[in-house]
């Protein structure tokens, strides 16, 4: 990789929570925000729906530059970091989807100018030129689609500017992460605008590798967009998109968290392998012989045309969306030849997606007292994925699959205004979806089962799903400025294929059930005191049937087999709290918080977890005693990587200089999260603790904002945290990995930019 040191992008006002798209605030008081959370721009507390959101400035101030970084800013939101991008899962309110497999979408929802992704690890990309990020939780199906019943991450891109503008930002820290950005946009004659953005970034690393002296974790990315804004007359306007990145890094690290006397993997000496590094939180070193490969490619092009026919507006957008990925691990995170591989035991996985949508809206713009929104959406996406785990022994495996999917939705949504102060929101969709999957092994075994039982031949499979879901809501202004909001509300994510190793027959013919939620919620927004205080306050109860989720079960060569479950009945309850201030022309605070409780409610026969082998938490399943079947009761529960209490806390401080051409600031921000278990089967080894993490930054900006300078500190007192913990592939099961983000590691940097 290239190594150029950039003087850092921008930073001024602090990323305040719920800081998005907005207008000229009264003096010395709060913005009003304005929100597309509804699909219609609505002042965000107007909005009967529990709403985190974040302006372009805000997203520059956080330094949030990665998908990843929107869990250090938004309230209820976890990551669960995967060995590689495709294992990531975004969890709202404790649900998420942390599955493997191509055959199934995720509860939570991300969509990119109105146009949602297929495949989760598409989103784990660099985030560049955002107007807003709004985090939406709860199920928003309706509006949103069948792959919205945990919540919504909807993602805004800047639109072309009437006068000509442009930027240049950059950064460096001292971790070696060199960055540039640049852009410009304006008009191309009366009734055309333009805008190209594009980045460079180049990533050191941030586990270091012994055995080859590299750093895992590393990544050279770049990317462009482009969009083109056309009025081609008084009512008819049409913006055009396209966008291209691509990636080229190394495997997601995996550290020794901890393991027993004696532990060996595969048959050699953990201890041994691992010589002076240390077990721990706190191990960033690994002795693995191959550092493996992560590389990257999106295309996407999206055509929105608007109508303006009077009343309504008639709104038709069409993408298409191309992914893939290609990885290769060194699977056993050994420095030996295992197998008689110089490289050991390599796992590749390259993934391949493309996806098709066309959405037809009908928007009402009329006033009075009836609002609505009718529309019609289809979809059809594919992935490929491959799969070569070798060069041999036990754990030989080598297939290919392929997964299709095809949604016809028609959906609908008014408001009626009751009276003055009192509104209905109501809303319905129907969802019909076609699933199918292909699966082939390529590897022969010595002796091969009857019956194509590990599907040596094709195995093929295809199932079909109706759902109908539906919003409700009522809002009451009991005061200017003061809201209290009830709402129900259905959520759907559909039927799955389990492709992984172990695919059958029986899993090609018996899909997972889909998975539906009820939401029920209460809300109060408001603002006082001569709009220098929003206060916001939600309390939720979701309950779950059929969840999705992958588990890890050992098998007899010891090898760690991923598969799909439809866990009974799940809960999750809580309370949300953000408070915006600014008692002071020069001060600014904010506050946000989320207590949670979110449990399995019916999971009656769970597998035991891999350290489990005694009554009576582990049980025969059928009371014949050692060596038949055995599992336990997971009622109660807590979900993965579902923290009780989570906050963020963020105050800033101007100073204004009038002396000089230029202000200062400062601002600091705190996040805190409670201890977490990353296991369904609530294995006791797979555990983070709770911890906080403190960021910093003090610059000056020029008062026309013509340029900023930034210097920061991330993770100022260098807390380590994991953000997923597991098993050693070949090992005991008491032996213990953990994937630790950037993050958790203290670095400093500078940040700077220009505008024209």
């Amino acid at each position: 990789m290239f190594r150029k040191a950039y003087l850092g992008a921008s930073i001024s006002l602090l990323a305040i929570t719920s800081a998005a798209q907005a207008q000229e605030a009264p003096e010395g008081g709060l913005e009003e925000i304005v929100v597309t959370a509804q699909k219609r721009e609505q002042n965000l507390q107007q909005v009967p729906v529990s709403v985190t959101a974040l302006s372009a400035e805000a997203i520059a101030n956080k330094g949030i530059t990665q998908f990843e970084n929107l869990a250090q800013v938004a309230p209820g939101l976890t990551i669960t970091q995967g060995t590689q991008r495709t294992g990531n899962s975004i969890n709202l309110r404790g649900i998420g989807t942390s599955v493997f497999s191509i055959g199934v979408e995720p509860a939570v929802s991300v969509v990119v100018d109105d146009v949602p992704i297929l495949n989760q690890g598409q989103a784990f990309s660099t985030l560049t030129d955002i107007e807003r990020i709004e985090v939406l939780r709860g199920p928003q199906g309706t509006l949103f689609g069948k792959n919205a019943s945990a919540g919504v991450v909807n993602i805004v891109t800047r639109a072309p500017t009437e006068t000509f503008s442009g930027r240049i930002a950059a950064s460096a820290t001292t971790d070696e992460e060199y960055r540039v950005e640049a852009g410009i946009s304006g008009p191309l004659g009366e009734n055309v605008g333009f805008r190209i953005n594009g980045f460079y970034s180049d990533f050191r690393g941030y586990v270091k590798n012994l055995a080859t002296g590299n750093y895992l974790g590393a990544d050279e990315s770049w990317g462009i967009r482009g969009k083109l804004v056309a009025d081609l007359s008084d009512s008819v306007k049409v913006t055009i998109s396209a966008e291209h990145s691509e990636t080229d890094g190394n495997s997601t690290p995996r550290t020794v968290l901890s393991f027993a006397p004696g532990a060996t993997v595969f048959g050699a000496s953990l201890a041994t392998n691992l010589g002076t590094i240390k077990a721990g939180p706190g191990n960033y070193l690994l002795n693995q012989n191959y550092d493996g490969i992560a590389k990257g490619e999106s295309t996407n092009v999206s055509g929105r045309i608007s109508i303006d026919l009077g009343s309504v507006d008639l709104i038709s957008i069409t993408s298409y969306q191309k992914w893939g990925l290609d990885t290769q691990d060194d699977v056993e995170q050994l420095n030996l030849p295992v197998f008689g591989s110089a490289t050991g035991l390599v796992q590749s996985s390259p993934y391949d997606t493309k996806n098709v949508t066309q959405e037809l809206r009908l928007v009402s713009t009329a006033p009075g007292p009836f609002q609505y929104i009718l529309g019609a959406f289809f979809s059809s996406g594919e992935t490929d994925r491959s799969f070569d785990r070798g060069p041999s022994g036990p754990l030989l495996s080598k297939w290919v699959s392929n997964a299709g999917t095809k949604t016809y939705a028609a959906f609908a949504q008014g408001t009626y205004d009751l009276a003055a102060t009192t509104h209905l929101d109501a809303g319905i969709r129907y969802n019909h979806e076609k699933i199918d999957v292909s699966f082939q092994r390529l590897n022969v075994p010595a002796t091969q089962p009857a019956n194509n039982a590990i599907c040596l031949a094709v195995c093929m499979g295809n199932a079909s799903d109706d759902a109908v879901t539906g919003k409700i809501a009522l809002r009451q202004d009991v005061a200017e400025r003061v809201m209290v909001y009830a709402s129900f509300a259905t959520g759907y994510k559909g039927q799955g294929y389990d492709v992984s190793s172990g695919f059958t027959p029986a899993r090609a013919a018996n899909p997972v059930k889909p998975e539906t939620s009820h939401t029920y919620e209460i809300g109060f927004k408001s603002r006082f005191l001569d709009n220098r205080v929003q206060f916001n306050l939600t309390g939720f109860w979701t309950d779950y049937k059929n969840f999705q989720s992958q588990s890890a079960v050992v098998q007899p060569d010891q090898s760690i087999q991923f598969q799909l479950n439809n866990v009974g009945k799940l809960r999750t309850r809580g309370i949300e709290l953000e408070l915006q201030t600014k008692p002071t022309r020069e001060l600014s605070f904010d506050l946000a918080g989320t207590w949670m409780d979110a449990i399995i409610t019916e999971y009656p026969l769970a597998n035991c977890n891999t350290i489990q082998t005694t009554d009576p938490i582990c049980f025969d399943i059928d009371g014949s005693g050692p060596g038949t079947a055995r599992a336990q009761n997971l009622a109660g529960k807590r979900l993965p990587n579902a923290p009780k209490f989570m906050f963020n806390a963020s105050a800033m401080y101007d100073i204004f200089m009038d002396s000089m051409p230029f202000d200062g600031f400062v601002t600091l921000d705190y996040r805190y999260q409670s201890r977490v278990n990353f296991d369904l089967f609530q294995n006791p080894l797979y555990f983070q603790k709770a911890y906080g993490v403190l960021n910093g930054s003090i610059g000056v900006r020029q008062r026309d904002d013509q340029y900023r300078v930034t210097l920061f500190v991330n993770n100022l007192f260098d807390k380590h945290f994991a953000s997923n913990v597991g098993g050693l592939v070949g090992g005991q099961p008491t032996s213990v990995n953990q994937v630790l983000s950037r993050n958790s590691r203290r670095y400093f940097g500078i940040r700077a930019n220009y505008n024209f």
